[in-house]
Parts: C-alpha cells; structure tokens; sequence
C-alpha cells in the first residue's frame, strides 16, 4: 500500500515538473511574439533591401551581372542570421524558402523590384504571432493538458505551428 502512494506521489511529481517546463517554453514562445522592437528592426532591414533592389533596378545597376547579387547577399544573410537568432524560423521549410526566394529568386534583375524581403519578414512575424497565439492558448489550458500532449509539446515545441486539433 505504502510503495502505490510513493509511486502515486513520484508520478504526479514528475507531471508537475514535465508542466512546468512546458510553462517555460510556452512562456519564451509568448516573449517571441510580444518583441515588436525586434520586428521593427527586420521590417527595417527587408524594406532597406527591398529599396536598395528598386534603386538598382531603376538605374540599371543592378542589371550588371552579381551586383545585384552581391548586395543581397549581405543584406538578405544579414537578416536571415537576425530572425533566426530571435526564433522566428522553427521550420526548416521556411529557412529554405526565405533563401530561395530572398537570394536566388530575388537576385533576378527584373524581380528584384518586387519587395520580397520585406514580404517575408511579414509572413514569419505573422507565424510567429500565430505560434504565441497558440502558446497563451495552451499556457492557460495547461491544467486540463494529458501528459502525453505535456510530453509532446515539451519534446517539439513547434507542434504549436500546427493545428490545435492534435495537441
């Protein structure tokens, strides 16, 4: 009798700690999406690049082969480092896409014009709201969470970018 209540205490124990470390992280999900400082500062960035692309574009700079090239390198590697240091890429599908169609797809003279950078810092601070959404969701919910999806969420964190329906 007295080794089913211990064995009752420890896991009861070990769900409270599993919780409150999902608390944390769910907590640092929350900071992400309230950073506006941090949105600011990309959104200054993509549309700096964005103009610098139109202003090549415009006086045919840009169509000298790797000029245009080159300044997106810097620039686009630049914020890229800066978003994924602030936690706004958890999918790698969304790293590759930021690439192909930051650098590559935006290095073409004639597309460069097209404020793509500036588009898709928009399109990762939307995902990012969505994630806190998400995160203030399951935070204020977390007593009524199984341990599975307690064990789930503290594992991948980014199963918050998925429906609600499974987890």
């Amino acid at each position: 009798m007295d080794s089913l209540v211990t064995s009752q205490v420890g896991i009861k124990r070990k769900i409270v700690s599993q919780a409150q470390r999902l608390a944390e992280k769910l907590n640092k999900e929350i900071e992400k999406g309230n950073d506006t400082t941090a949105f600011m500062i990309a959104i200054l960035l993509a549309a700096f690049k964005d103009y610098m692309d139109i202003m090549l574009t415009i006086t045919f700079i840009g169509l000298v082969p790797g000029v245009t090239f080159a300044v997106g390198l810097f620039l686009t590697s630049f914020l890229f480092f800066f978003m994924l240091r602030k936690g706004w890429f958890l999918k790698t599908r969304i790293k590759i896409w930021f690439w192909i169609l930051g650098l590559f797809v935006d290095g073409i003279p004639a597309v460069s014009a097209f404020p793509m950078n500036t588009l898709l810092v928009l399109y990762a601070w939307r995902l990012t709201k969505k994630r806190k959404a998400r995160a203030e969701t399951k935070l204020r919910d977390l007593s009524r969470l199984t341990e599975r999806e307690i064990n789930q969420l503290n594992n991948d964190i980014s199963l918050l970018e998925k429906s609600s329906a499974g987890i």
